[in-house]
C-alpha cells in the first residue's frame, strides 16, 4: 500500500501555497518534506491530517480516500503532530497520551489500551513524567507527549510537522530513530516536514523538496539532493558531499557580509 496524492492544490485566499502537488510514499518509508519557509511543507502535512481541505486533488492510502472517510476512520489511519507542544488544557501526561486511543477505544479504555499507551511513553523516555500535568513540562517535553499520544493511535500514516523544532539535539536524534524504527518494524508510512536536510538524509528514505508550492525533486536524498537544485531553492550556494551510503553532508556557504564595513559601520 501507499499514501498517494494527486494533483493537490491549495491557497490560503488569494495566495498561492500548493499547486498541482502529486507523491508516492510507500508503506514503511520515511518522507521528509523539505524547502524554506512559506513552500508549502507544513500545509501538505495539514491536509493530509485533513486540518486544512485542498480546492481540488485527492488523498488516498492503499486506495482509500482519506479526504472522504468518516472522521473516526480517518484517524485509525492517520496521526497528526502538530508544530506546537502546547496543550489546550492541563492534564497527565498518561492522559493526554491516552487520548490517541480515542479512535479504538470502546465504552472505556481497556488493558490492551493502557499497554499501548504505557509502551509510547517508554518509547519517547517519558516513564518519570507520566503522572505529570503538562504544564510542569517545557516545551521540548510537551513536543514529546505529542509525539507519544501520536504513536499511541497505532497509525498507519504518521504526520509530523516540525516536531524536532523544540528538542535539544540528544532528544532531535532520538525521537528521529524513534520514528525511522516504527516505519520499519511497524510498516508505518511517516511523513515529516523538516528543515535540517542533513537530519532528513540520515534518517529518512525519500525526500520530497518543495519550492513555490511545487515539487522540485523527489526521491532518495542521494538523488534528490541536486546542489544546483539547493542552491536555486534556498539562495546560496550549497554543497552535496556522498559516500557509499548516499549523501553524508550537506553544507551551505557562509554568506559574507556585504552590509558592513571592516571598522563597523556601513560600507559599500
Amino acid at each position: 500500500m501507499s499514501l498517494d496524492l494527486d494533483s493537490v492544490r491549495f491557497a490560503y485566499r488569494r495566495h498561492r501555497v500548493l499547486e498541482d502537488v502529486s507523491l508516492s510514499v510507500e508503506e514503511g518509508r520515511f518522507c521528509a518534506l523539505l524547502g524554506p519557509n512559506g513552500s508549502g511543507k507544513s500545509t501538505l502535512a495539514k491536509i493530509v491530517a485533513r486540518v486544512l481541505r485542498p480546492e481540488s486533488g485527492s488523498v488516498s492510502f492503499g486506495g482509500r480516500d482519506l479526504l472522504a472517510a468518516p472522521r473516526r476512520e480517518h484517524a485509525r489511519v492517520v496521526a497528526y503532530v502538530p508544530q506546537s507542544g502546547e496543550a489546550p488544557f492541563d492534564q497527565s501526561v498518561r492522559d493526554a497520551v491516552l487520548l490517541g486511543r480515542t479512535p479504538h477505544i470502546g465504552l472505556r479504555p481497556s488493558r490492551l489500551d493502557r499497554e499501548v499507551v504505557d509502551r509510547a511513553i517508554d518509547q519517547l523516555g517519558l516513564t518519570d513524567l507520566r503522572d505529570r500535568q503538562l504544564s510542569q513540562l517545557s516545551g521540548g517535553q510537551a513536543q514529546r507527549v505529542l509525539i507519544a499520544r501520536a504513536l499511541a493511535q497505532e497509525p498507519k500514516v504518521l504526520l509530523l510537522d516540525e516536531p524536532t523544532s523544540a528538542l535539544d539535539l540528544r532528544y532531535q536524534i532520538e525521537t528521529l530513530q524513534i520514528v525511522r524504527a516504527v516505519t520499519r518494524t511497524q510498516g508505518v508510512t511517516a511523513l515529516i516536514a523538516i528543515h535540517d536536510l542533513n537530519h532528513a538524509a540520515h534518517f529518512c528514505d525519500q525526500a520530497v523538496l518543495l519550492h513555490g508550492g511545487r515539487i522540485v525533486a523527489d526521491g532518495p536524498p542521494s538523488r534528490a539532493y541536486d546542489p544546483q537544485v539547493l542552491s536555486s531553492v534556498y539562495g546560496l550556494d550549497v554543497r552535496v558531499n556522498s559516500g557509499e551510503g548516499g549523501v553524508v553532508e550537506v553544507r551551505p556557504s557562509v554568506l559574507e557580509p556585504t552590509t558592513v564595513g571592516a571598522n563597523g559601520t556601513d560600507g559599500p
